[in-house]
């Protein structure tokens, strides 16, 4: 093996992209776990939220509002269509679809912003409400950080 344990030590210590994914992963359980009685995950509830503040979005629109490719935003939408919680329809004219919720995926978010309310106060209890705004404004300086990069 050519790879020093020290060096990779540091490397798990230090990797912005390592540590983010592995607190995003603890913190999508954490929320899955806190929504599981309405039946939703937290990506369903985010795309739920987004398609209620935004109707009549197109799936381009979704993704970019959300930060989440289109192969994997269809998938979900798929899922929701399925569920009858939102409607997919294509628009009279060109090839974009436009979403929106139906009135069971209306009750479903409706029913579930509270358990997120919950997470929600969890967190900040946990954290303590400076922490939580600075790591929300922290969060928010990462991902202009990546729009500002030349890949």
């Amino acid at each position: 093996m050519n790879h020093n344990k020290n060096d990779i030590k540091k490397i798990g210590l230090s990797c912005l992209n390592l540590n983010l994914r592995r607190t995003g992963r603890l913190v999508t359980n954490y929320y899955d776990e806190m929504l599981r009685e309405s039946g939703l995950r937290i990506t369903q509830f985010t795309v739920l939220l987004s398609i209620a503040y935004a109707n009549n979005l197109s799936i381009t629109e979704l993704a970019k509002m959300t930060d989440i490719d289109r192969t994997t935003l269809q998938r979900s939408l798929k899922i929701l269509e399925r569920e009858k919680l939102i409607k997919i329809e294509k628009a009279k004219t060109g090839n974009v679809r436009s979403l929106s919720l139906t009135s069971k995926g209306d009750l479903k978010l409706t029913a579930s912003i509270q358990l997120w309310k919950n997470a929600q106060d969890s967190m900040k209890k946990s954290l303590g409400i400076v922490n939580f705004d600075s790591a929300l404004k922290m969060l928010v300086k990462v991902r202009k950080a990546t729009q500002n990069q030349d890949i």
